[in-house]
C-alpha cells in the first residue's frame, strides 16, 4: 500500500473520529425535536406570534420584529402547525451545533460534546423549540456572537468583532432583554484588548454601531414596556437566594413543570440541585478564569445577576424563556466542571450520571407523555364536528384561542370574565347574560387561567342549576358542555 493511501485513510479515520461523536448527539436533537412536534394545541403566545407575523410588514413599529419577520416568510411555504413551529426547531439545532464549537473552544472537545449533549436532552429547550416564539432565535444569535468574540479574544483578530456586531444587534431584535450579554462582551474586551488600540478602535466602531443600530428598537421598548412590567409584576414573584441555582436545574431537566408528578420525590431534585451547585464550586476551585472556560461563567453570572437584581428592585422577570439566552453558558460550565471531576474521582462522575439520568429521563417522560397546553384543537374540532343548524356557541375564557381555531358560522358570545375567584354570584351573572335558548348550546369553559379550583366546581354546579346537559367532555384544562333548556 502505498504512502499516499495510507494517510488518506488515516485522514478518513480521523475525521470519523471527530465528527462521529457530535453526529450521533445531532441526530439526537432532530429526534427529539421533531418528536410530536405538533402533538399539542397552540397556546396564546403562539396565536400572538401568527397575529404578529401577518401584520409585520404594515407596522414597523415592534420591539422585537426579527422573528415574526422571518416566520411572516417561513408561513407562505406552509401554515399547518408542525411545519410553523419547525421554524424555532432549526434555530435550536443550530444552536446544539454553536454550543458544541463554544464548548471546545472554551475547554476542549469533550466539553462541547457535553454540553450539545445536556442541551438535546434539556426539556425545556425541547420546549421553546416547539412552540411558535422568538426565544429559541434569541438563544441562537447570542451564541453566534459570544463565538465570533471569542474567537476574536483567543486570535486577536478583527474579523470577528464585526461578526459580533451584527449578531448581537439581530439578538436585541428578536428579543431585548438578551442584550444583557454586553456587560460581559465589554469586561471581556477590556481586559484583553487593553495594550492593542488597533483592536480596540475596532471594537468601538463596532460598539457604535450596535449602539445606532438598536437605538430605535430600544426607544419602542422602552415606551411600551412600562404598562406590560406593571401588569406582569401583579402575579411574578421576586427571585430569592434559591433562583440562582434553582435556575440550573431548571435549565437542565425541567419544561413547564418538574420532572416529576410526585411531591415525595422532591427531596431527589433537592439533591440533584446541591450537586449542580457542586460542580460549579469545583470548576471554580480549579480557577477557570486561567483560561478561556473562566469567560462562559461570566457570560452565564453576570447577565443573571442583572435579571436578578432587576427583578428582586423593580417587575419580576425572572422566568425561564426570558433567561433561556443565558442557558448555554451554564450548560457549557456544568459539562467543564464535569470533566474535572472525572479527570479527579471517576466513580463521584458516574454517581452524577446516575443521578441526571434519573432526573433528564422524568423531564423528558414528563414532557413528551403528559399534556401542557390547554386543548382548544380539541374542543374546537369537537364542536365543528358535532354542530348542528340552530346551535349557539358560549365561551368563558379569553377568547383569542377559540376564534383562532373555529372556521364555523354558530352564533358565538364570549362570557364576561370580572374576576380570578370568581364567586357564586359572579358565575351565576355570567351564565344569566346568556340569553335564553330554545336549542342547543356549546359552553366551553377554561377552568384554571382565571378561576381557583373551587371556583371550577362553582361553575359546573352553576350551570347544571341553569341547563339540562345532554353531554360533557373534559379537555386538558377546558371542559366543554352541550346544554339545552332546563326541562320544567
Amino acid at each position: 500500500m502505498h504512502k499516499s493511501s495510507l494517510d488518506t485513510s488515516f485522514s478518513s479515520n480521523k475525521i470519523v473520529h471527530d465528527l462521529l461523536p457530535f453526529g450521533i448527539i445531532f441526530l439526537l436533537a432532530i429526534f427529539l425535536l421533531f418528536y410530536q412536534l405538533d402533538g399539542e394545541s397552540l397556546w396564546i403566545d403562539e396565536v400572538f406570534s401568527l397575529r404578529d407575523a401577518d401584520r409585520i410588514t404594515s407596522n414597523i413599529r415592534f420591539s422585537r420584529p426579527l422573528y415574526f419577520f422571518l416566520l411572516h416568510f417561513w408561513m407562505r411555504s406552509g401554515t399547518s402547525e408542525f411545519w410553523m413551529r419547525s421554524l424555532s426547531v432549526l434555530f435550536t439545532l443550530t444552536s446544539v451545533f454553536l454550543i458544541y464549537i463554544l464548548g471546545r473552544r472554551a475547554d476542549g472537545k469533550t466539553t462541547g460534546l457535553l454540553a450539545a449533549l445536556l442541551l438535546t436532552l434539556s426539556p425545556l429547550f425541547i420546549n421553546h423549540a416547539q412552540e411558535i416564539r422568538m426565544y429559541a432565535l434569541g438563544t441562537c444569535l447570542g451564541l453566534a456572537g459570544t463565538l465570533a468574540l471569542t474567537q476574536a479574544l483567543q486570535e486577536y483578530k478583527s474579523a470577528p468583532l464585526f461578526v459580533w456586531a451584527i449578531t448581537r444587534w439581530l439578538m436585541f431584535l428578536t428579543a431585548p432583554l438578551n442584550i444583557a450579554l454586553i456587560f460581559t462582551d465589554f469586561l471581556l474586551v477590556g481586559l484583553r484588548f487593553l495594550r492593542y488600540r488597533k483592536l480596540l478602535l475596532t471594537f468601538g466602531v463596532c460598539s457604535l454601531f450596535l449602539g445606532a443600530a438598536c437605538l430605535p428598537t430600544f426607544l419602542i421598548t422602552a415606551k411600551g414596556s412600562g404598562d406590560v412590567l406593571l401588569t406582569w409584576a401583579l402575579y411574578q414573584p421576586r427571585p430569592g437566594l434559591k433562583s440562582l441555582p434553582g435556575m440550573l436545574t431548571r435549565f437542565t431537566i425541567w419544561s413547564v413543570k418538574p420532572p416529576f408528578d410526585l411531591s415525595w420525590l422532591g427531596w431527589l431534585i433537592n439533591a440533584y440541585t446541591l450537586v449542580l451547585v457542586g460542580i460549579v464550586l469545583f470548576l471554580a476551585f480549579t480557577k477557570p478564569w486561567k483560561s478561556s472556560i473562566g469567560w462562559i461563567v461570566l457570560w452565564w453570572f453576570i447577565p443573571q445577576t442583572a435579571v436578578f437584581v432587576v427583578s428582586y428592585l423593580t417587575s419580576s422577570l425572572w422566568v425561564e424563556r426570558y433567561l433561556l439566552f443565558t442557558a448555554p453558558y451554564a450548560l457549557i460550565m456544568l459539562a467543564a466542571g464535569f470533566t474535572r471531576i472525572w479527570r479527579w474521582k471517576w466513580p463521584i462522575a458516574l454517581g452524577i450520571v446516575l443521578l441526571y439520568s434519573i432526573a433528564v429521563s422524568g423531564g423528558l417522560f414528563r414532557y413528551y407523555a403528559n399534556n401542557h397546553r390547554m386543548d382548544w384543537r380539541g374542543v374546537v374540532q369537537t364542536i365543528s364536528a358535532n354542530e348542528q343548524a340552530g346551535d349557539r356557541i358560549a365561551v368563558h375564557a379569553n377568547p383569542t384561542l377559540f376564534k383562532y381555531y373555529y372556521r364555523g358560522s354558530s352564533p358565538t358570545q364570549f362570557m364576561k370574565i370580572s374576576s380570578k375567584k370568581r364567586t357564586p354570584e359572579e358565575i351565576d351573572q355570567a351564565l344569566e347574560d346568556i340569553p335564553a335558548i330554545d336549542s342547543r348550546l356549546w359552553l366551553t369553559y377554561e377552568h384554571t387561567a382565571f378561576v381557583s379550583d373551587e371556583g371550577h366546581e362553582r361553575f359546573r354546579k352553576a350551570v347544571a342549576n341553569k341547563f339540562q346537559i345532554q353531554e360533557q367532555q373534559e379537555f386538558y384544562k377546558v371542559d366543554l358542555f352541550l346544554v339545552g333548556p332546563k326541562q320544567p
